[in-house]
């Protein structure tokens, strides 16, 4: 049901998605990052200091784009796996679809990892318009393979796309961006759904970047995390620049956040304890910022629990719409919060509940300044 009062047309939204963001690994938290892009943005929108996702990727974006717990729809259990005949459950709307509904061009750029098994499962089969990027888990940032059995990892909407091979992904991926933009009617609104690898595993950060973390002040492991995260600021200043020349920038909502903790092996998750894998809270509370000048209140810290089921309706309700009651999702209305720095709506959370898998990952190597 469309709902947007007042306005000749929705807003734009986008919604970046990082991969294994630390909560202490960016600028405005730690001055040692370099990321001058998502810095500005955060100080000039409203932070999210109380922001959770779920432990680990699949569970998270299947949570993101269907507005439940992935335990109640059997998402729970860690990751899909790159060969399972598995996908986020079909007869769940995602978050596309319902704007599809409200007259929004969708488009997703990135990282899927909700399942490949049939075409069903597929982005373009599940409310976006295009896809571009990698379909698994996580691959080479230049040959795109899959690590753990070789398998290629690159497409554009369903077809293989040989010809990325040998570019890094954060060229690729700012490339469809600008082409994204260049093919986009600005008379209609636009959902823009940029889940890059950064800083995901592999380690395979660009010269340009990791000069910013000389090899005397930083571990190996640690530099070449931090030369990925410099690389998503990067493409967060190309996106910016789009939406700017485009003329899109006062009609648009820019929604920041990580999937889940980083891993302690290379990310900074302090204050908190744990990363990616665990149920501590430096596995499941998230960095999590949203920019636009359509905001009432911005340049402060909001300490409202926000749960990223919760950014499915609230996305939909920006948009003009609403999810009806019967369909029984999990995520909370948080509109109020967002746009005018209400109190948070949400009174309690559910980290995971799994009884047939244990989620305790060994840590081991070093991280860290020296």
């Amino acid at each position: 049901m469309f709902l947007f009062p007042g306005k000749n047309r929705p807003p734009n939204i986008i919604f970046i998605l990082a991969d294994d963001l630390g909560y202490n690994d960016v600028g405005f938290r730690n001055p040692d990052i370099i990321t001058p892009n998502i810095d500005k943005l955060a100080r000039k929108g409203v932070v999210m200091t109380n922001s959770y996702s779920t432990h680990v990727c699949t569970p998270s974006r299947h949570a993101l784009m269907t507005g439940r717990y992935p335990y109640k729809t059997g998402m729970q259990n860690f990751v899909i796996p790159g060969d399972a005949p598995v996908c986020s459950g079909l007869e769940y709307k995602f978050l596309p679809q319902y704007l599809k509904s409200l007259g929004y061009n969708t488009h997703a750029v990135g990282k899927w990892h909700l399942g490949d098994c049939r075409d069903e499962c597929l982005p373009t089969e599940r409310g976006f318009d295009s896809f571009y990027g990698l379909l698994l888990g996580g691959g080479g940032y230049w040959n795109h393979t899959y690590t753990l059995f070789g398998a290629y990892d690159w497409f554009n909407n369903k077809d293989l796309d040989l010809s990325a091979n040998g570019t890094h992904s954060q060229d690729l991926m700012v490339d469809r961006l600008s082409a994204v933009f260049a093919s986009h009617n600005r008379e209609e609104p636009m959902f823009l759904y940029f889940a890059p690898q950064n800083p995901h595993t592999p380690s395979e950060a660009t010269e340009n970047f990791l000069r910013h973390y000389p090899s005397s002040m930083y571990t190996e492991i640690r530099r070449q995390y931090l030369g990925l995260v410099s690389g998503l600021d990067w493409m967060v200043g190309e996106l910016l620049e789009l939406v700017i020349a485009n003329n899109m920038l006062d009609n648009t909502y820019i929604i920041f956040q990580s999937d889940n903790g980083g891993d302690a092996v290379e990310a900074l998750n302090g204050p908190y304890r744990g990363g990616k894998g665990s149920l501590f809270e430096g596995g499941s509370k998230v960095v999590n910022f949203i920019y636009s000048p359509l905001l009432k209140k911005v340049g402060y810290e909001n300490n409202g629990w926000m749960h990223i089921t919760d950014w499915m309706p609230t996305i939909i309700s920006l948009a003009g719409g609403e999810v009806p009651l019967v369909e029984g999702i999990d995520g909370i209305n948080q509109m109020s919060m967002v746009l005018k720095g209400a109190e948070s709506k949400r009174t309690s959370m559910v980290y995971n509940i799994d009884r047939d898998f244990d989620i305790r990952i060994p840590v081991t190597g070093e991280i860290g300044v020296r």
